[in-house]
C-alpha cells in the first residue's frame, strides 16, 4: 500500500521558551538578568532539543538559563555565545553585562569586551539596551573605549545584525516552510510538543510561529530579504489542489 497524505503534519518535540531577560539599568547585574525571564529562581528550567530547529536564538538563550540556574557558569557563557550567534539581541546584552560587571562567578571582568557586546545588543535601538550602552561607555576610559572599538569590529563579522541576522532569519523560513506549506494546504493539522496541548490547524500554528520570529527579529538591521517572514494568510485552493494531485493514492 503506498502511503497518503494523511492530513496531519507532525514536527520533532519544539518547546516554546521565553528568551534571556532585560536588564533595567546599567548597573543591573548578568545574573540578575538571565533570571528574570519565567521565574528562573522559582522554576526548574529544561529545554527542548526541537525547538532549536526553528528559532535556535531562543533555544541557546534557554540553555543559557538552564546551566546559570545549575550553577554551571562557564556553560552559560557558551549558551550565550550560541544565542548571540543565532541574533539574539538579548543574550548579546546579558554577555554584555556579564564582561562589564564581572558577577558570574568563574568569569571574569573583561569591560572592553563587555562594551562590544553592549554596542552589539543595541544595534537595533532597543532604548534600554541603548542606555546600558551609553552608560557604561561615559563610565569607562578611553583606553578602554578604544580597545572596544577594535573588539567590537571583530565580533560584528560573527554576531552583527548584516550576518547573524540573515543566518537566523533563513534559518526559520528554511524549517517553517513544510508548515507554512501545510497551512496554505489547508485542513492540516500540527501539533509540537510543549507549543500545543493538542493537535491544531497547521495554519494557527504558522501563524503563532511567525508572530514569535516578528517578535525575535523585529527591528532587525542589516541585509535582509524583505518578506522573509510572511505568514500565510489562508489556506489556498490551487495549492491544495497541487498537493492532492502529487499526493500517492492507495
Amino acid at each position: 500500500m503506498k502511503k497518503v497524505w494523511s492530513g496531519v503534519f507532525a514536527m520533532a518535540a519544539i518547546v516554546l521558551v521565553p528568551l534571556v531577560g532585560q536588564s533595567t539599568d546599567a548597573t543591573s547585574d548578568a545574573a540578575t538578568s538571565v533570571a528574570k525571564t519565567g521565574k528562573a529562581k522559582d522554576q526548574r528550567i529544561y529545554c527542548a532539543d526541537g525547538w532549536e530547529r526553528l528559532l535556535p536564538g531562543d533555544y541557546y538563550a534557554c540553555r543559557a538559563r538552564y546551566h546559570l540556574q545549575r550553577q554551571h557558569p562557564s556553560q552559560a557563557i557558551e549558551m550565550l555565545k550560541e544565542a548571540a550567534y543565532w541574533a539574539n539581541k538579548d543574550a548579546q546584552h546579558v554577555l554584555g553585562l556579564a564582561y562589564v560587571n564581572g558577577d558570574i562567578p568563574g568569569i571574569p571582568a573583561n569591560r572592553p569586551l563587555g562594551i562590544a557586546w553592549l554596542a552589539l545588543a543595541a544595534e537595533r535601538k532597543n532604548a534600554d539596551y541603548v542606555r546600558d550602552y551609553s552608560a557604561v561607555v561615559l563610565g569607562s576610559s578611553p583606553g578602554d573605549v578604544s580597545t572596544a572599538s577594535r573588539m567590537y569590529v571583530a565580533l560584528k563579522k560573527t554576531y552583527g545584525d548584516h550576518v547573524a541576522g540573515r543566518r537566523a532569519t533563513q534559518r526559520f523560513v528554511r524549517e517553517i516552510k513544510f508548515l507554512d506549506d501545510a497551512a496554505a494546504m489547508g485542513g492540516n493539522f500540527a501539533y509540537i510538543s510543549g507549543l500545543t496541548p493538542y493537535p491544531q490547524s497547521a495554519l494557527a500554528l504558522s501563524q503563532k510561529l511567525h508572530r514569535q520570529a516578528e517578535k525575535d527579529f523585529d527591528g532587525l538591521q542589516g541585509t535582509v530579504t524583505v518578506g522573509v517572514l510572511e505568514r500565510v494568510a489562508a489556506p489556498s485552493p490551487a495549492l491544495h489542489d497541487k498537493y492532492k494531485s502529487q499526493s500517492p493514492e492507495k
